[in-house]
């Protein structure tokens, strides 16, 4: 039986893990005892849930108002810390 990684509940995408992985991460989390993580373990057969609110959400990619609805942020060439996220959209996985 396959366990699972929830990230966050809700509308997300998932995937299943076809082998042993690790999984760098773009920043550091924080484990329960205060140490840095850098990287997560996923085995083989793990279900992975990733939610794409976030994602759409991220200060860190979007800039400081990416929770406000403006858009006009789609009527001009996205920033450059958008295209280098190559997070997945509605429209494409970039």
């Amino acid at each position: 039986m396959a366990s699972s990684v929830f990230i966050v509940t809700s509308i997300f995408t998932s995937s299943s893990a076809r082998s042993d992985v690790i999984l760098p991460l773009s920043s550091p989390i924080h484990d329960v005892n205060g140490r840095e993580i850098y990287e997560l373990t996923v085995p083989e057969n793990t279900n992975v849930f990733l939610h794409i609110w976030n994602l759409n959400r991220d200060p860190s990619i979007w800039g400081d108002d990416a929770a406000e609805w403006k858009p006009e942020r789609w009527l001009a060439a996205l920033p450059g810390s958008v295209e280098e996220a190559k997070i997945q959209g509605v429209y494409a996985n970039t």
